[in-house]
């Protein structure tokens, strides 16, 4: 069995020689397959005998100037009242269906459509007006008969490229994506400018596992496109699946020029940097990606670790905590944090010397340019002076601490004795902050 009998799609709807579809000029109506055209025409129904008119055609008149107005529901009500006198007006029923249409009341335009056609089956309007009701309505095998049938029947007509429209769009509600391609294919070589149906075309060409296909249709707009992110992530993922993460990389470079907070994008090239080896590029899409997402927690640990690997334990150090201060249960990451804190604390112990009080003061401001967790790198700090037996030192260090962290019970408990020793209590009552 063929693709086509398969989807249920004519077999000449994909057969129509190239030549036809290169040679023949379409122009698509506006308002896409669901519009059923010119509502209501700007001037009234002329009459033979102008001084003994009809009551239908009084009606008709009133009902067209109604909807001139912008009264379409009382013009509906009007149509009604003539087509229950007059039901065989077909011009004026195919006016109510129009209006009914526009108001987008499927079931009752769909049953007026019906009646014209019962009266004229072969005409094209109300075939393809019908068909674009039924896909409204949900009838989606209905209009994709419908559509078939009228663009197989006149492939060049001023209609049909209204009719492939409307094909296309039917199989995507049915979810007959193998059968859309081609008549996407096809549909381009009438429309070749559309960017729209282009990337569309290319998407479901990479969906349906043919990247080529999709890079060799894309390509062609890039030249004029290069803005167009859209087109661009989509050349991507088709590298993607070219297995040229070389390739989809640069696109992504350019895709997060034009959109820096593209979090797909920049999560991607982060992973493929860290791949690479190169711990800076990977930093930067990791930051970027917390610019739009600064509560990510996984994010904000990844961060940590790079900052860590570059040589930036002050950097990690905030990070951690920002990381900690989401996640306080995490005791690994905590353990590594008090890792970091140790580390940056020992370097600073042969620096307090001299005089101490201003020696404390500038480490503290050493500090903070390495990381906002001074309070954390002093508190360790405190620890190795208590470990290496420097009482002095500690004192000043639990002093200075004190003065920056008056409601830390543990700092007070462990400085009033040492001040005590040492005759420095009034010290207690000054404040040597910065």
């Amino acid at each position: 069995m063929s693709i086509l009998r398969r989807f249920h799609v004519p077999v000449s709807v994909l057969t129509i020689p190239v030549a036809i579809l290169v040679a023949t000029t379409f122009v698509a109506a506006k308002g896409g397959p669901d519009t059923v055209g010119t509502v209501v025409p700007d001037h009234d129904i002329h009459y033979t005998n102008e001084n003994s008119l009809p009551r239908w055609k009084i009606d008709w008149d009133r009902a067209r100037d109604l909807y001139r107005q912008g009264k379409a529901g009382q013009a509906l009500v009007q149509y009604e009242l003539l087509l229950q006198k007059k039901g065989n007006i077909d011009e004026a029923r195919w006016e109510y269906a129009s209006i009914l249409v526009q108001k987008k009341r499927w079931r009752n335009a769909g049953k007026q459509l019906d009646i014209l056609l019962a009266h004229d089956p072969d005409s094209r309007r109300y075939i393809l007006a019908r068909a674009g009701v039924s896909l409204r309505e949900g009838r989606v095998k209905q209009a994709v008969k419908q559509y078939g049938e009228l663009f197989e029947s006149c492939p060049e007509g001023p209609d049909a490229l209204k009719a492939l429209r409307g094909l296309i769009d039917a199989l995507d509600k049915q979810g007959n994506r193998e059968a859309q391609l081609p008549l996407l294919e096809l549909l381009l070589l009438r429309t070749p400018g559309d960017l729209t149906l282009l990337k569309r075309t290319g998407a479901l060409a990479l969906a349906l596992g043919k990247p080529k296909k999709t890079k060799n249709l894309l390509l062609t707009a890039l030249g004029k496109h290069s803005d167009d992110a859209e087109l661009i992530k989509l050349l991507a993922r088709t590298e993607d699946a070219l297995n040229d993460s070389e390739k989809a990389a640069e696109y992504r470079q350019q895709l997060v020029a034009l959109r820096p907070d593209d979090l797909q994008a920049n999560a991607w090239l982060a992973k493929y940097y860290l791949k690479k080896g190169n711990i800076g590029m990977a930093l930067l899409h990791v930051e970027r990606q917390l610019k739009v997402d600064p509560i990510n927690a996984d994010l904000i640990l990844q961060a940590a670790h790079l900052h860590k690997q570059m040589g930036r334990p002050g950097k990690a150090l905030d990070y951690l905590s920002l990381y900690l201060d989401l996640v306080p249960a995490d005791s690994r990451v905590r353990q590594e944090r008090e890792r970091i804190r140790a580390e940056l604390s020992v370097g600073l112990i042969a620096l307090i010397t001299g005089k101490r009080e201003n020696n404390i003061k500038q480490l503290w401001q050493d500090v903070g340019t390495m990381t906002r967790d001074r309070e954390g790198v002093f508190l360790h700090l405190a620890d190795q002076l208590k470990a290496a037996g420097k009482k002095r030192e500690l004192t000043d260090v639990l002093l200075f601490l004190h003065h920056r962290l008056p409601s830390d019970e543990h700092v007070y408990q462990e400085l009033v004795p040492l001040l005590q020793e040492e005759g420095r209590m009034d010290e207690l009552r000054h404040n040597t902050n910065l």
